[in-house]
């Protein structure tokens, strides 16, 4: 299933995290998802002075296919752009963005509805709105009822054959020049785009103990803070934190994380995106465990952040290892928590 939560900074800036746990079928867990990517290639964010990040929950072929669709027709958009000069033809929003992720989506809905009815009934949407089908050169009315009822559930989704669809949820955060920082959503079987209203979103496993976990950071912040945004570096360690007690709340929610932070201040791609995977967001999974449960300080945890996601120097893993448990309360204690033990502090 997956779990993509989101936190806005300020206007200019914002993160999202997900992880990378799917379970086949319902039953077989892998450790497998890419369900986090960047909408735009490097030229056309450094021209249009914007990024776009989509991050999707849902059947992996599905999230995949949709992620591969909403960049061919981005890139289709932006070499139209670049041969006529149009501006009609180019997204300047994430906003423009969003849509086109959204319609994407409902493109491969549609098609994919089409197949299952053709599939199992013989007749596509058109022909079921029409009322018959041919076959062979003779025309067969849709007209039994069982026949009726099956392929609404297969149109509007009900049906549990469309759960790769009707399951499927995403978030678009980005950043442009006009609008700032913003996050949009949209779910399997609604024809909507909704817009976060809240510094925070989350979709997926366990999105509703996620979001009551940032509903109690966000009414912990002072006025200038929710209106104004909070500092990065606390910031990315309230998402990671209450993500990391999402996935001990939650099954379908695990493994390791895909972090990506966006600062729209940024003067071009180098400067605006960050993105934190393999080792390093498993490291700091850990570390910010650590500190919620004790063992290293506010200080400590606020510092490795510092130096893993925003110093410009050349990251060092041993380094940094070395300073997270020489700093430790009891690295006993801490070397069993890192394994799974429960433990009494």
């Amino acid at each position: 299933m997956g779990l993509v939560n989101t936190l806005k900074f300020s206007s200019n800036s914002g993160a999202i995290i997900t992880d990378e746990e799917f379970f086949i079928g319902g039953r077989r867990r892998v450790h497998t998802s890419d369900n986090l990517q960047s909408l735009l290639s490097e030229e056309m964010s450094n021209e249009l002075g914007m990024e776009a990040v989509f991050g999707g929950i849902g059947n992996l072929s599905v999230v995949s296919e949709v992620i591969s669709g909403i960049k061919a027709l981005l890139n289709e958009q932006y070499s139209q752009y670049r041969k006529s000069g149009d501006e009609k033809k180019i997204f300047r929003s994430i906003e423009d963005v969003a849509r086109v992720s959204l319609k994407i989506f409902q493109k491969i809905s549609h098609d994919r509805v089409n197949k299952k009815l053709y599939g199992l009934l013989g007749f596509s949407i058109d022909d079921f709105n029409r009322g018959y089908y041919e076959s062979e050169g003779e025309k067969i009315e849709i007209k039994d009822d069982r026949i009726i009822s099956k392929a609404l559930d297969i149109i509007l989704m009900k049906d549990s054959g469309m759960k790769n669809i009707s399951e499927l949820e995403a978030i678009v955060i980005g950043t442009d020049r006009e609008f700032g920082f913003n996050a949009f959503d949209f779910y399997g079987g609604m024809t909507h785009l909704y817009i976060s209203t809240s510094l925070y979103n989350a979709v997926g496993a366990g999105a509703t103990s996620t979001s009551l976990a940032f509903s109690n950071l966000i009414n912990s912040l002072t006025l200038d803070h929710r209106r104004n945004g909070m500092d990065r570096v606390a910031g990315m360690v309230e998402l990671i934190r209450i993500t990391n007690q999402t996935a001990l709340k939650n099954s379908e929610v695990g493994g390791y994380y895909d972090i990506v932070f966006i600062d729209g201040t940024g003067r071009n791609r180098k400067e605006r995106y960050t993105e934190v995977t393999g080792d390093r967001s498993q490291l700091l999974k850990e570390i910010v465990g650590a500190y919620d449960n004790g063992f290293i300080s506010k200080d400590i945890c606020y510092q490795l952040t510092e130096k893993i996601i925003f110093s410009s120097d050349e990251f060092n893993f041993r380094e940094a290892e070395n300073f997270f448990f020489s700093n430790a309360t009891d690295t006993e204690k801490l070397n069993l928590y890192l394994r799974g033990y429960k433990i009494n502090n």
